[in-house]
This record gives structure tokens, C-alpha cells and sequence, in this order.
């Protein structure tokens, strides 16, 4: 009697639950048809459950949109396949009484990384030390890249020996103005009102009078200024000389390349994208390279996507770039299955807990793990949800076009999200 009772109960529950999920999955559908009637703006939102491999959600999921930095999804992904071991900081090579170094792309050093190892090695050279002239084999920046956004953090130009992230922060302390690297100090003009923080083709910086606070711009990149900005730091002279192919590098590693990839994604580094895809380039195709990059990947790694997609650069700062929600769950499906999943899940933002989902989704247990994607009049999110049940999915909403401020459009994605949180 009591084993009919229990079975009959447990099937009511899970016709509850069915029912529920069924609800959610209706109303959500209906407020997309709604709002795709009711708004002038463009969304497509997917949700997905890898475990039954079915397609709960779909609204334009096979649609085009700008992702913006949701392209660095495709640039981890693209890299994760293509290196497994240490960074490669720096190509040396000695000869007599002298040392030649060159730069190999890497984007940690004197950039908030644990690198102490390379600045050590080059002062500890007795030999004098010499620059090789080589560059990336591109220009410094990228396709499509929005060229009035120069002198601002988040566009510093892509090069083959950065250093302290390609940008000089600066600030007033007291009445002086300081800067790091200290070298641009003597490049900061202070007005009273400023229009540019930096002019369009040279080192020349400026602060308003009032600013509050801290200002960081991306300077014009050169080997003859990183040799010197490398030479204060080690306190030697470093000279520029001409690259030898006769020159026979070792090389010194710098650090994980999940270093990398965790301040990429959880901060939303635009800077290590692309220098992450120019390594890549170099791995694959011998040059330094963010199209060959993307050549290789597209043909490799990614060549089974819904819909081909229109990529273009490692970070999602050009507006050229164009990936369907369909092809962000696909990839977010691949990276489920290839990468053990608490490695995968320590690379994502956390929602209401670090990088750019801080201050959003907040619970007692976190349960968003996306990386999000902004430009103006854009906004994107895509990757994992664990429901209060357990129950791992996979989702993509993607948002384009609208004129209301992205909060609104922040607070409706969450709003679907805690939904699906609490039924599935």
C-alpha cells in the first residue's frame, strides 16, 4: 500500500515538474514573440541541454548578430586547441659578449602577471643588450576597429614585444602628475579642459586640471620606445638593432597560459585576445597573424559550426564580426565537452561574483558562468546555467541595435535567467 502511495507521488511530482519547465519554456517563447513585436530592436536568444542533447529554446537562433566580446569565446577556444603548455615570453640569443632578445608576442609583461623570471634574466646579463627590429606582420590594429577609440584603454595596439599592456596610466598625486611608466611623465600636458586624452599619432598626453581619479590610454607602439621603456625598467641601455635570420633564439617561458585566458574572459581584456590570436598565427602559419589565426581555426577547429561565420579579430571590438546565437552554443557545447568542467568554469566570469557579471545574478549558490559582450547599442550573453536543481544548460542571448540604455537590457536577460534558474 505504502509502495503504491510513494509511486503515485513521485509520479505527481515529476508531472509537476515537467508541467513547470513546460510553463517556463511557453512563457519565455511568448515574451520574446512579444517583444520582437513590441521593440525596434534585435534579439535572439538560445537555450540548450547538453546532457539530453535537446533544443529548449529557440528564437532567431540562426540569425546574424555583432557579438562584439563574445568573439573571445572563439579566440579561447582557438588558442586553447592550439597550445597546452607555457607562454613563450622571450627569444634570446647570445653571441660574444652580447645578448639579443626579442619579443614573441606575449602580452603579460609588467601587465599585472607573475613574470618577475624575464625582468631577472635581462638584469642579470653582463653582456650588453640588443633589441631585434622585427614587428608583427600587421598592422597594429585591427579590422573594422572604430579608429576615434585610440586613446582609450580598451583599444591598445596589438605589437610583438608589449610591455605594461601597450597603455601609460596616469594621475595626479597632490599637485604633481605621475605616471606608469614613469618615462611619459614628461609627455602629460595638463589643460584646462581636455578634448583628447592623447593625440591621434604621437606620445603626446593630456589631464584636465580637475580629473579625479585614474586615466589609462594605449601609447604608439615602437621597438625604439619599448627598449627604452624595457631599459628603465632593468636599468641598461638596450640599443635597436636589425633582425638576422642567422640569429639562433632560445626562448624563456613567462607563465600558464591560463593566466591568460582567466583575465581574458573574466575581465573582458581586449589587449590579450588579439595577442593571443597573433601567437597563434605564429604557431600555425609562421606569422605573426590574427588572420592567419583565424584562417587556421575556421578550417581546424571550428569548421562544423551551424553558421559560418564572419570573424574577423581576437577580442569583438570590430563591428565586422558577425556569429549566430545557434554558433555560440555549439562552441559552448564543444568547450563542455573537451574541457573537464570545473578547468572550463574557472575561465568564465561568475555571476554576482567576479569580473564583468559582479554586480549581476546574485544568489546564494552561483549559477551563471557567460561571458558577456558589449559595444554601443549592443549587448551579449552566452555560456553555462546551473539550475537550482542541478540541471546544466547552455544558452545564448543576444541583443542588437536597441537606444535604450543597456541596464534595461541587462535586468530582462537576468529576469529570463533566474526563470530558468528556478524551473529547469
Amino acid at each position: 500500500m505504502n509502495c503504491k502511495f510513494y509511486t503515485r507521488f513521485l509520479a505527481v511530482i515529476i508531472l509537476v515538474l515537467v508541467v513547470g519547465s513546460c510553463g517556463t519554456t511557453h512563457s519565455i517563447r511568448k515574451e520574446l514573440r512579444r517583444s520582437h513585436q513590441k521593440t525596434s530592436f534585435f534579439k535572439g536568444f538560445v537555450l540548450y541541454n547538453p546532457i539530453s542533447k535537446k533544443e529548449i529554446i529557440n528564437h532567431n537562433g540562426a540569425k546574424y548578430f555583432t557579438p562584439a566580446s563574445n568573439t573571445k569565446l572563439v579566440t579561447f577556444y582557438t588558442a586553447y586547441r592550439t597550445f597546452k603548455d607555457s607562454v613563450q615570453g622571450l627569444a634570446y640569443y647570445k653571441t660574444g659578449d652580447s645578448l639579443v632578445i626579442k619579443g614573441l608576442a606575449d602580452p603579460s609583461l609588467l601587465y599585472g602577471f607573475q613574470t618577475q623570471q624575464i625582468i631577472d634574466f635581462l638584469r642579470g646579463q653582463q653582456d650588453s643588450i640588443y633589441l631585434a627590429d622585427s614587428t608583427i606582420d600587421e598592422t597594429p590594429y585591427g579590422s573594422g576597429w572604430a579608429w576615434d577609440d585610440y586613446q582609450y584603454y580598451y583599444m591598445p595596439e596589438k605589437s610583438l614585444f608589449p610591455i605594461y599592456g601597450n597603455i601609460v596610466s596616469y594621475a595626479f598625486k597632490g599637485d604633481s602628475v605621475i605616471s606608469i611608466p614613469e618615462y611619459f611623465r614628461k609627455s602629460i600636458t595638463i589643460l584646462d579642459s581636455v578634448v583628447v586624452s592623447r593625440e591621434l599619432a604621437e606620445n603626446k598626453f593630456y589631464l584636465q586640471r580637475n580629473h579625479q581619479g585614474k586615466k589609462e590610454v594605449p601609447f604608439v607602439t615602437s621597438n625604439q620606445l619599448t627598449a627604452k621603456l624595457l631599459g628603465d625598467t632593468i636599468h641598461k641601455y638596450i640599443k635597436v638593432i636589425p633582425n638576422s635570420k642567422y640569429f639562433d633564439y632560445k626562448v624563456i617561458n613567462s607563465l600558464p597560459f591560463d593566466s591568460l585566458y582567466q583575465k581574458m574572459l573574466t575581465v573582458s581584456d581586449n589587449f590579450i585576445a588579439e595577442q593571443l590570436m597573433l601567437m597563434v598565427g605564429k604557431k600555425v602559419s609562421n606569422l605573426y597573424s590574427v588572420d592567419e589565426a583565424i584562417k587556421f581555426s575556421l578550417a581546424n577547429y571550428l569548421q562544423d559550426f551551424p553558421q559560418k561565420p564572419r570573424w574577423v579579430d581576437g577580442s569583438g571590438l570590430s563591428r565586422y564580426n558577425l556569429f549566430t546565437p545557434d554558433d555560440m552554443v555549439f562552441l559552448l557545447e564543444k568547450m563542455y565537452r573537451e574541457i573537464p568542467r570545473q578547468q572550463l568554469f574557472s575561465y568564465f566570469p561568475i555571476g554576482g561574483k567576479t569580473g564583468t557579471l559582479k554586480n549581476w545574478y546574485a544568489n546564494d549558490r552561483p549559477f551563471v558562468y557567460a561571458k558577456s559582450g558589449s559595444l554601443s547599442n549592443n549587448y551579449n550573453l552566452s555560456g553555462y546555467i546551473i539550475t537550482k536543481k542541478g540541471t546544466l544548460l547552455i544558452f545564448s542571448y543576444m541583443n542588437n541595435h536597441f537606444r535604450v540604455p543597456t541596464a534595461v537590457v541587462k535586468k530582462e536577460i537576468e529576469k529570463t535567467l533566474k526563470k530558468i534558474y528556478n524551473t529547469y
